[in-house]
């Protein structure tokens, strides 16, 4: 056949001219049997091929390495193919007609959204092809959520007609049944596909792209299909450049010259791990911190002295339940405060050496003084107020109590030029020293904190807090179980406020059968007066009564809040916002190559918070996708019972729209808590009713702190009920509660 184009050309035209001809009918084929009317999207299917046929077709070939990519979407969790969709889309915006399609009579319609159908099998009908609308201006993680949404209804014939009809572009990858070669066909209202076969035995992935002649020529096609190569091959510059909203992804560093590839500010948890993790990776990196030894608050004042005292506590507190298994004469004993203090010290010594041999031996520079930045690259290192004891608070962050200051540190001296230091980025790991309102007489002698309370050179006979938060209700209890006497004023109308409303309940009615212990809520605290032994604390409580609280020392745990103002953030240009850094979900800062992670930036202000933060600030730097979920994080309250948390609680999941319920189990109704007399509390677990997702775990029962890591799996994993209630659990343990809950 001779074409109506120049030379001879065949066109559109020629090929659709047979079927206009007056008279001329579709020739069909008859086949025998009873026939079953199609459903829609067979019908849709079935339609589309038949379209197809007419279009003049072409093929190019490339073997592509999926290695990266592949890696990429095993560590973000994503969907592969998703991912190539996305580096499709790419390289569609670089040749945007492979966008566009044939329309009757020679006319090309261009398209700038990309909507990329991705073929699906489904339950006995082979494959269709769900469309992922506008995926250039969506992150991977809306499109992986959409895509398992839209897989999961394909494969049970749940799909809406705009659902999987009218794409820009198509990809069938049936190399994930193992196919080595086949041959895509274009859907109509498109002018290419992508057959992504298997891997060949030379270990790559053919990629062959059928296009539509009448609109992709066939050198744009091969330029096309070289591009899409090596977006595949090299993932991460569209992975974590300007192709994905700010703060999933990152540049390695700020472009220049500079003394070091990384400053870390701060030793604690968070810094720690950031500075540990980039060292690990090659980068030159120069910890700076305010002590000696590194560790932070956490080592330090914080989280391993206070567990050390509960440890001791615990032993006294765990004698009650001695009688009950018929152990007698066990409630003796005594305790020897300058001996546990020797132990808490040594403890906390030895980890603060190791941790710093630890750092120097992975080539990290450690030095000790104070960093305020002087430009966006540069520090300044202060080193005239050093101090030699690692066990208390550097001044330049608070007062001589520990306190955070209202008006912001100091910075003790003039730094000399020689210390300062540049940098390709930097990550703010400053941490949050106790913060104590301005209660008149909150500055005396007599007051402590969580900073100071680590002074005490002997039991206080009686002890006043002011709060019952975490920090307060901790020490309240250990104090008591000590056999100080322990008064608790809290301004709230409930303890540990920050929890599940259920599980601060039931602890508070908890502590009110606790010997030495008296909880006072919806009280404020009005005065503090006297010196250390004859301190008098005010407070005013619900009927406005005001009432004296007779006591040797005052404790106040009222939170903590960062002292941002020696670090001279302004002239990095870093933002503040409600006193705290401002951060994206990659703890990035307003400022592309400073981060800022745990206490400074807010949050929930727990060691471990702190450490995943530094470790995404890290991984942000080294040019990968990494961001923080605070939904998926949790803490461990160690009251007794201990109070712990993982997720969202009923109430913050419908708040975010999820249509969540809740179940829960009392531990009186649990053998090994029977067993040994640990009676006390539940376990509360939420999930979403759609989706059967677990989002949430709650408790309130001795030895949450060893029962919590299964339940973090099950949420950070997005577990559902059926998983775990099928997983096997071992009897008699506690955490036959999760399977009985999830059933």
């Amino acid at each position: 056949m001779i074409g109506s184009g120049p030379s001879g050309l065949l066109l559109a035209a020629d090929v659709l001219a047979p079927s206009a001809r007056p008279g001329m009918a579709k020739r069909i084929f008859q086949v025998p049997g009873a026939g079953r009317p199609m459903d829609a999207m067979e019908k849709a299917v079935a339609h589309n091929m038949e379209f197809s046929v007419s279009m003049p077709l072409f093929r190019v070939t490339v073997d592509v390495n999926p290695d990266r990519l592949t890696a990429a979407s095993k560590q973000e969790g994503y969907s592969l193919t998703v991912m190539l969709a996305k580096a499709a889309g790419h390289a569609i915006e670089k040749f945007p007609r492979v966008n566009a399609a044939y329309q009757h009579e020679d006319r090309i319609v261009e398209r700038s959204q990309i909507d990329v159908g991705l073929a699906v099998e489904t339950a006995g009908m082979g494959l269709v092809v769900p469309v992922l609308r506008d995926v250039m201006h969506k992150t991977l993680k809306q499109l992986n959520d959409e895509w398992k949404d839209l897989v999961a209804r394909a494969r049970i014939k749940r799909l809406k007609p705009q659902e999987y009809s009218n794409p820009t572009f198509s990809i069938s990858n049936m190399g994930m049944l193992g196919v080595t070669h086949f041959d895509a066909i274009p859907s109509p209202g498109t002018s290419a596909i992508f057959a992504i076969a298997t891997r060949g035995a030379n270990g790559l992935m053919p990629v062959t792209i059928t296009a539509d002649h009448r609109i992709i020529h066939g050198a744009d096609a091969a330029k096309f299909l070289n591009s899409f190569k090596e977006l595949v091959e090299n993932p991460q510059p569209w992975l974590s450049g300007k192709a994905l909203p700010v703060g999933t992804g990152a540049p390695e560093l700020a472009p220049g010259q500079w003394d070091y590839d990384v400053v870390v500010i701060g030793a604690g948890p968070g810094g720690e791990d950031c500075a540990r993790d980039l060292a690990d990776h090659g980068k030159k990196v120069l910890m700076v911190n305010d002590a000696p030894l590194p560790g932070g608050e956490c080592l330090w004042r914080g989280c391993i002295p206070s567990k050390a005292w509960r440890a001791a506590a615990d032993r006294i507190r765990d004698r009650e339940h001695d009688a009950l298994l018929g152990i007698l004469g066990t409630n003796k004993g005594r305790l020897d405060f300058k001996l546990l203090e020797k132990h808490r010290r040594s403890v906390i010594e030895t980890r603060g050496d190791m941790a710093l041999k630890t750092d120097k031996g992975v080539k990290i520079e450690y030095r000790q003084g104070f960093a305020r930045f002087d430009g966006p690259n540069a520090v300044v290192i202060d080193t005239s107020g050093n101090q030699k004891d690692p066990h208390l608070r550097a001044s330049n962050f608070g007062d001589a109590q520990g306190r955070a200051r209202a008006a912001g540190g100091r910075m003790p001296g003039a730094a000399k030029a020689t210390d300062r230091v540049t940098f390709g980025a930097c990550v703010i790991a400053t941490g949050a020293p106790p913060f104590v309102p301005p209660i008149p007489g909150a500055d005396s002698k007599g007051v402590l904190t969580s900073d100071t309370v680590w002074s005490l050179k002997a039991l206080p006979s009686r002890l006043a807090i002011v709060g019952a938060g975490a920090i307060g209700l901790e020490m309240a209890q250990i104090f008591a179980d000590f056999g100080t006497k322990v008064t608790v004023v809290e301004v709230q109308d409930r303890v540990l406020p920050e929890v599940d409303a259920e599980i601060s309940k039931a602890l508070g009615e908890l502590l009110k059968k606790q010997k030495n212990l008296t909880v006072a809520v919806s009280a404020k605290v009005t005065k503090i007066a006297g010196k250390p032994n004859a301190m008098i604390l005010t407070y005013s409580d619900n009927s406005g009564k005001n009432i004296n609280v007779k006591c040797d020392y005052v404790l106040v745990a009222t939170g903590k809040r960062p002292v941002l103002d020696p670090l001279n953030l302004d002239k990095a240009g870093v933002a503040v916002e409600r006193s705290v850094v401002k951060v994206d979900p990659s703890c990035r800062t307003n400022i592309a190559h400073i981060f800022a992670v745990g206490d400074a930036n807010g949050g929930l202000m727990l060691a471990h918070t702190a450490a995943t933060q530094g470790r995404v600030a890290a991984a942000s730097i080294l040019g990968e996708r990494s961001t923080y979920n605070q939904d998926k994080d949790c803490g461990v309250i160690f009251t007794r019972p201990q109070a712990a948390f993982v997720g969202l609680t009923v109430e913050q999941a419908k708040a975010k729209g999820i249509d969540a319920l809740e179940v829960k189990m009392p531990m009186s109704i649990d053998a090994k808590a029977m067993i040994t007399g640990e009676t006390d509390g539940m376990i509360k677990l939420v999930a979403d009713k759609k989706s059967q997702r677990i989002v949430g775990v709650h408790f309130l029962t001795d030895h949450a702190d060893t029962l919590i890591g299964e339940a973090v799996m099950m949420v950070v994993g997005d577990m559902t009920l059926d998983q775990v209630g099928k997983a096997i659990h071992p009897h008699p343990t506690q955490t036959e509660l999760f399977g009985e809950m999830a059933r």
